[in-house]
């Protein structure tokens, strides 16, 4: 049995830390929704804070929105001190960032582990999920096991910030196709062509894969339930953007992704969240179908 903290039990999170608890592991949970937190209430010890699952705890996963979040709160986890701990993120952080946390954690007795997600909420609850995984060798030794409790596999790729940077190559295409079929079916609509006739043309051993099958269902049916959020998706995006910018290269594909996610964010209200696929949604708009 591993002291194993779990931050952020949201739609990737909770299903993680179920997984993680019937592995046999004894879990300090926390998130700042007192609701998601008292999900697991009787199956793990609902820390007041991030600090006292710090203490509690031996490794760490971080299930977390952006790499802002990340940094201020390995800043705190930092000054209280980490020797002996291993930090085990799995939210898609920008990877120089991670970079330096590890260098940082490392510096001071601690190990870092990058490992973000493939695929969605059904896998994080089903413990199949997808994972690849940056960080020292004997680091990612160490979780081993973790892994396992919440992924069918994962692939060690490298140093640490390397997870992170696959992470963002994965979200660059299937992003990116997720919104060129949120714009294929409202232009066809508006050609005369129905959804439905475009997916039975579509659907072959050509664009037979996972992102084409989830998000071909939302746009066939107009259903833009909330699985994967617009500001995630922009977020994500917006890390690759900074990528291109630091290698003084032009976006090309990348800006219009952008504008499209741009657009679509400002139809969220307040207190509203979006899904990604309600990018189709606002192409009807445009094409005034809708």
């Amino acid at each position: 049995m591993k002291r194993v903290g779990f931050i952020g039990l949201g739609n990737m999170g909770k299903g993680m830390c179920k997984n993680l608890i019937e592995a046999g592991n004894d879990i300090t949970a926390f998130d700042v929704n007192r609701t998601a937190l008292e999900r697991f209430e009787g199956r793990a010890v609902l820390a007041a804070d991030e600090m006292e699952v710090l203490e509690n705890s031996d490794y760490i996963f971080f299930s977390l929105p952006n790499s802002n979040v990340v940094e201020s709160l390995v800043s705190r986890f930092l000054e209280k001190g980490m020797k002996g701990k291993i930090l085990v993120d799995t939210s898609t952080s920008y990877p120089p960032s991670t970079r330096r946390l590890a260098k940082a954690i490392k510096e001071i007795g601690g190990g870092m582990v990058d490992s973000p997600l493939l695929a969605g909420p059904a896998e994080a609850e089903s413990g199949e999920l997808l994972l690849v995984v940056g960080g020292d060798p004997e680091d990612v030794a160490k979780v081993d096991d973790l892994l396992a409790a919440i992924s069918k596999s994962y692939k060690h790729v490298g140093p640490s910030g390397n997870g992170h940077l696959m992470k963002l190559a994965v979200n660059f295409c299937s992003l990116n196709e997720a919104l060129i079929f949120a714009q294929l079916y409202p232009v066809m609509a508006k050609c005369g062509i129905s959804p439905e006739t475009v997916y039975d043309c579509l659907n072959n051993d050509i664009f037979d894969n996972w992102i084409f099958r989830f998000y071909s269902e939302k746009y066939v049916q107009e259903n833009y339930r909330l699985d994967f959020a617009m500001q995630l998706g922009l977020k994500d995006l917006t890390y690759m953007k900074r990528l291109y910018e630091e290698m003084n290269i032009p976006g090309f594909l990348l800006d219009g992704a952008l504008d499209l996610c741009r657009a679509t964010m400002k139809e969220q209200k307040e207190g509203e969240v979006l899904d990604f696929s309600h990018a189709a949604r606002t192409m009807y708009e445009f094409l005034g179908l809708r």
